[in-house]
């Protein structure tokens, strides 16, 4: 839950930062924006994590299905 705040929040910044460039000061804006748009792609999850995940949830399925018919 607070993992999703503070996603939200880097995502609001973003947007922050681009009215500041429009409105205010362009330099600034834009270094509102670069940092919160580079720490909020550090915060995308990891693909190849979710895939070595999903790999050991099969293979527990597997173990536990021959488990269940009494093979071993």
């Amino acid at each position: 839950m607070l993992k999703a705040i503070y996603f939200a929040l880097h995502f609001a910044m973003i947007f922050l930062g681009v009215i500041i460039a429009i409105h205010i000061d362009m330099w600034i804006g834009l270094g509102i924006f670069g940092l919160f748009i580079i720490k909020f792609m550090l915060m995308l999850p990891d693909l190849n994590e979710r895939v070595d995940q999903n790999e050991r949830l099969r293979r527990y399925e597997r173990q536990h299905q021959q488990w269940l018919k009494g093979d071993k």
